[in-house]
């Protein structure tokens, strides 16, 4: 195989033309628009609740426990005075960033072919989606490991965050498995929990479309479900303890090879309780667009940045994280 730069040379616009007439030369021209249909957030993203953090460590307190309560003989009534402990809990800010540079040369030749304002445009949106794409990715997979004290410069993950877990054996139900999590969840006589939504890897969510293809039961349980998630999008539902909860396909949970078939995958599904899913962000929701000085390298250059973590109270109890085994599919890349 040849390596090797070709050697630049002059060549006749002839050899350009598409077409040469009386009158006409036409030569190769592209569409303004760029030919575009990367990812650019998660669907967990947009349900999140966002609330401003309370410091660098946003803190925030648990209660486990409703303590006292008896019964006594009505005629001899008395008491024992007791407290319910409360947990406090932090999360400590992340940041993101990404930066895009124009260069002198490049911003008067793009002003000069009347193209720089759709450019710029698109490269400046290009850049703070990019952020967002991390971010949505690390809602999930992010690999730091400690809320308070942290160990990376990602965010912890809600595969991380979450210690209610369970698993799908490569021939078990996956509508079972749901059904009896949330149904475990349900049936706690501590906590008040009604789950919202299911969020599950979309090769996860084909294989349980073909459990349900295949069963004797499913319009009982799937296949005529429908829920609404946002304006718009109408996903499958699935009916359970907690009532008919949507199933949400999202492409940024987990994945990884099984540990004893190399042939199969561990795809993630969490069963989470939303409302208990907050986003402690600094300053704005968004993200901040600065730009900065052109004196010295005659650039333009813009940085975004954004500032926050998530966090899954109740990681324990609320919500649930599990994996199921099937035989791996190929992702398009």
């Amino acid at each position: 195989m040849n390596n090797r730069v070709g050697i630049a040379q002059f060549v006749s616009v002839a050899a350009a033309a598409q077409f040469q007439g009386p009158g006409a030369i036409i030569t190769d021209d592209f569409q303004k628009e760029i030919t575009d249909v990367l990812r650019r957030t998660s669907i967990l993203d947009g349900r999140l609740n966002y609330v401003p953090a309370t410091g660098d460590i946003s803190t925030y307190y648990e209660q486990n426990t409703v303590n006292g309560g008896a019964f006594v003989d009505p005629r001899n009534p008395s008491a024992t005075a007791t407290g319910n402990q409360r947990t406090p809990h932090g999360v400590k800010i992340k940041a993101l960033t990404n930066q895009v540079n124009f260069g002198h040369y490049d911003v008067t030749l793009g002003q000069q072919q009347n193209n720089f304002p759709e450019l710029k445009a698109k490269d400046l949106n290009d850049m703070l989606n990019a952020i967002g794409l991390a971010h949505g990715k690390g809602l999930w997979r992010g690999n730091d490991t400690g809320l308070a004290v942290p160990t990376t410069l990602q965010y912890v993950g809600l595969a991380n965050q979450i210690t209610n877990t369970f698993t799908v054996g490569p021939t078990g139900s996956i509508v079972s498995a749901i059904r009896a999590k949330v149904a475990a969840m349900v049936a706690s006589e501590l906590y008040e929990l009604m789950p919202t939504a299911i969020y599950i890897h979309p090769i996860a969510h084909h294989y349980l479309e073909e459990e349900e293809r295949n069963a004797a039961n499913n319009e009982t349980q799937i296949s005529n479900l429908k829920k609404t998630t946002v304006a718009g999008l109408e996903v499958l539902a699935i009916m359970t303890a907690a009532g008919l909860l949507p199933i949400i396909p999202e492409p940024f949970i987990t994945s990884s090879v099984n540990a004893t078939t190399a042939s199969n995958t561990d795809y993630g599904i969490a069963i989470v309780t939303e409302p208990m899913i907050e986003y402690h962000y600094v300053g704005e929701k968004g993200i901040y667009l600065f730009q900065l000085g052109t004196t010295s390298n005659l650039q333009e250059q813009y940085v975004g940045i954004k500032y926050g973590a998530p966090v899954a109270k109740g990681p324990s109890y609320a919500h649930a994280y599990g994996t199921i085994e099937r035989p791996t599919i190929t992702a398009v890349s």
